[in-house]
């Protein structure tokens, strides 16, 4: 074979082979194109799913917590004083009325201090009786000593009458100076002013130029004398008033004695023995005072009921010893049932006052009775103390029954729902039909042609099994309840097994 054919037979292998790979590679591209569009456009399995029917519902948004049973008022009464039981008026359930008596305790000690104090009155009204006598007595040597006294007064008066004339003319000239007087002051003030006017008219008139500052100070001198003169003339007026006030109020002198000592002494007696009556008066009525006191003390003894209700527990017995706030029973106000409750803080911010509640009675024999919020506490405290070994704080709530049971019993536990937020009449679904994807939420439904697809929708209120539905669909509507174990996706066939309603 010549060097040629060689070559030419190499360059035909070589192009067999190129052609070959060309093929097949073209082969496979033809192949995946093929797949890909067989697996893109393939027919969806059909699945297996129930519709649910959108209906209309109330939603409830609440909180649940445990409570105990109390009733309205409910109060223990405490011991007042010291003492034994003496008699117990009432019996554990018994309805009692404000005011009513109920416990009766006896305090020997303070029984003797009574009896001792009604012997101290007694003996003061003799000590108050002899003072009134006394008075008597004086009443009458009083009335000796002022007729002798009379006797003498007629002389005294014919004296003093006379001496009366001589007065009275006095008084008159001192008056007339009195007018005088006045008369000069009126004089001293016309003149001043006429100084201060002129006085006035030279300061002007130095402002201008046209006197001299010599002048001024004459005139300032002639105002100042002019202030005195007022003065002297008002002291000398007020003189004359004081000699006229003291000569009509300084006593006339009269020769002729009247011998008044004995009225005098008469009536010193008298006002001491009134005086030795008050004190003996104000010290029988400190001890009727303190009688009294003693007296309330041993009524205080009479424990009575401070409210209409019911006796709820008895703590004592007949011949019980007791100190005083000894608790001596429990009552409370059948006509208010109220539930206390200690909330955790995360609750007790969503609660507010007069917010609806249901509260259910523990046990087998489930019953509902309704309620609302009375009041919630405004500072959290340690639950520690309430059998609650965490120690988290809790806020005490107060619910009211709407209406009394009659049959709820006091300190029993109770299971309380309070409705925060309700929507009634509203498009519902329950949750698990909700589909979420980031802030979108919506639902399976069926299109014209049985196949899947998403719809979306607004959520409003969330209960704990059902949400309300505020845009996107309405009560009639149906929507698919998607299976666990096969997931959905948009245009998947759908076969509907029997019709479940919500």
């Amino acid at each position: 074979m010549s060097s040629l054919d060689y070559q030419a037979k190499k360059a035909y292998q070589v192009g067999m082979r190129w052609l070959t790979g060309a093929f097949v590679l073209a082969s496979l591209s033809v192949g995946g194109v093929w797949g890909y569009d067989w697996i893109k456009n393939r027919p969806l399995t059909p699945t297996n799913a129930e519709l649910v029917e959108v209906e209309l519902g109330n939603i409830e948004n609440k909180i649940s917590a445990g409570g105990t049973v109390e009733l309205g008022g409910q109060r223990t009464i405490k011991s007042p004083e010291e003492g034994a039981v003496e008699r117990i008026l009432v019996r554990q359930g018994d309805r009692i009325s404000a005011g009513q008596e109920l416990i009766i305790l006896r305090n020997p000690q303070r029984e003797t201090i009574l009896n001792k104090k009604q012997l101290e009155i007694q003996k003061q009204e003799i000590i108050v009786e002899r003072h009134r006598q006394k008075i008597e007595e004086a009443e009458k040597k009083l009335r000796i000593a002022q007729a002798d006294y009379e006797g003498d007064v007629e002389d005294y008066q014919e004296e003093v009458a006379y001496k009366q004339t001589l007065k009275d003319l006095e008084l008159e000239k001192i008056k007339a100076k009195i007018n005088r007087n006045r008369q000069k002051v009126e004089e001293a003030k016309a003149n001043l002013r006429a100084a201060e006017v002129e006085l006035e008219e030279l300061e002007k008139l130095l402002e201008r130029g046209f006197v001299a500052q010599q002048e001024i100070d004459g005139q300032r001198q002639t105002v100042r004398e002019r202030q005195a003169s007022l003065r002297d003339t008002e002291l000398e007026l007020k003189n004359a008033q004081i000699e006229l006030e003291t000569a009509q109020v300084e006593p006339i002198e009269i020769q002729t004695g009247v011998n008044s000592t004995q009225v005098f002494e008469a009536e010193i007696e008298l006002q001491q023995v009134k005086a030795e009556w008050k004190q003996s008066q104000s010290e029988l009525e400190r001890l009727q005072v303190e009688y009294q006191e003693e007296s309330l003390r041993l009524e205080n003894n009479i424990v009575t009921a401070p409210i209409d209700g019911v006796i709820l527990n008895i703590n004592v017995k007949p011949g019980d010893g007791v100190n005083r706030s000894d608790e001596l029973m429990t009552l409370g106000d059948p006509n208010q049932e109220l539930i206390q409750m200690q909330l955790s803080t995360l609750d007790a911010a969503q609660v507010k006052p007069n917010q609806k509640a249901r509260i259910s009675i523990i046990g087998p024999n489930e019953e509902t009775f309704t309620g609302r919020v009375q009041n919630i506490g405004l500072q959290a405290r340690s639950s520690g103390n309430n059998n609650n070994s965490s120690g988290q704080a809790t806020v005490p709530a107060t619910i009211q029954l709407d209406e009394p049971t009659k049959t709820l019993i006091p300190g029993s536990a109770v299971s309380v729902e309070i409705i925060l937020e309700d929507r009634n009449n509203v498009v519902v679904l329950n949750t698990e039909l909700i589909q979420r994807e980031g802030k979108s939420n919506y639902v399976w439904v069926l299109d014209s042609e049985n196949t899947a697809q998403k719809q979306p929708i607004t959520l409003g209120l969330e209960g704990l099994v059902q949400i309300e539905i505020k845009s996107g669909l309405e009560a009639g509507e149906r929507v698919i309840s998607p299976s666990p174990d096969t997931p959905l996706e948009p245009g998947i066939p759908i076969t509907v097994t029997p019709l479940v309603t919500d």
